[in-house]
């Protein structure tokens, strides 16, 4: 089991990293999927669940964005 303290923590790493390589505060945003993917991971016991989501919304925003953007 992962505790809310664990995922919070890493999920506030990770944002800090990506801010650290694109500084624009936008880029805080990837907190929030985070302790979702996180939270998926502790539910299911695999990862398997959060990288096909992952993966299933990186295609929609390609597509959104190739039709839309």
């Amino acid at each position: 089991n992962v505790s809310w303290k664990a995922l919070i923590y890493t999920s506030g790493i990770f944002a800090i990293g990506h801010i650290l390589t694109v500084p624009h505060p936008a880029r805080l945003a990837v907190f929030f999927p985070s302790l979702l993917f996180g939270w998926m991971r502790s539910a299911t016991g695999s990862i398997f669940s959060a990288v096909l989501f992952h993966a299933t919304c990186n295609l929609f925003a390609h597509v959104a964005f190739k039709f839309y953007g």
